[in-house]
């Protein structure tokens, strides 16, 4: 019997679906094959095991995260609306069947073993760097670098609050207050040159 044909990237996008939702452990090769369609001779003809199955859709999602969310950060629009505008196409992300993020998902149930760490880290990073570089319009790199840190341990955290709560006002106030850095920092800068003239 001929094995069925599939688009790799439809492919890693199903897979994702099914890992996101039912987690690392607690989704079966049999799960991954009906969601594909393959069945599991068919599944098993592209990805030799669960694990290397899941590192290419570690993989796919990191493309995912950085074509849809990091690119926003090169647009060409002001810094603050860039930053708005990034956050907002992660948290739809974030909402799809209230899902959350995924490489956080994933490295709560996987870290210890260490298994997926690395490339969770890695986009973990690129997040960083994208907000850092953001941010770095109104404030020095160190300082954009340090705040990003803040910002991506606050978003993690307020994604388990969205979580628990199916609350979107923890998203909501959560861009808020990441946007308003710019109208603080910029106030900030005005009162300093203010006391510098009346100096």
């Amino acid at each position: 019997m001929p094995v069925k044909k599939i688009e790799k990237q439809d492919l890693l996008r199903l897979c994702w679906e099914v890992f996101n939702r039912h987690g690392y452990h607690g989704t079966s090769v049999s799960m991954l094959a009906e969601a594909t369609g393959l069945g599991k001779s068919g599944l098993m003809h592209h990805h030799l095991s669960k694990e290397s199955l899941m590192r290419a859709v570690v993989e796919y999602a990191q493309e995912t995260m950085r074509s849809m969310v990091f690119s926003v950060a090169q647009e060409d629009l002001p810094p603050e609306q860039r930053l708005e505008k990034l956050l907002r196409r992660q948290n739809r992300i974030v909402k799809m069947e209230r899902r959350g993020c995924f490489f956080a998902n994933t490295a709560l149930e996987t870290g210890r073993d260490g298994w997926f760490n690395e490339p969770i880290q890695a986009i973990w990073d690129e997040w960083k760097a994208a907000v850092a570089g953001i941010l770095s319009a109104i404030m020095p790199p160190e300082e954009a670098a340090n705040t990003a840190y803040r910002l991506l341990c606050e978003y993690e955290g307020t994604i388990i609050m969205y979580k628990v709560s199916n609350d979107e006002q923890h998203l909501e106030r959560f861009v808020e207050r990441a946007v308003g850095l710019f109208g603080k920092k910029m106030y900030k800068g005005l009162m300093r040159v203010d006391k510098v003239d009346k100096g």
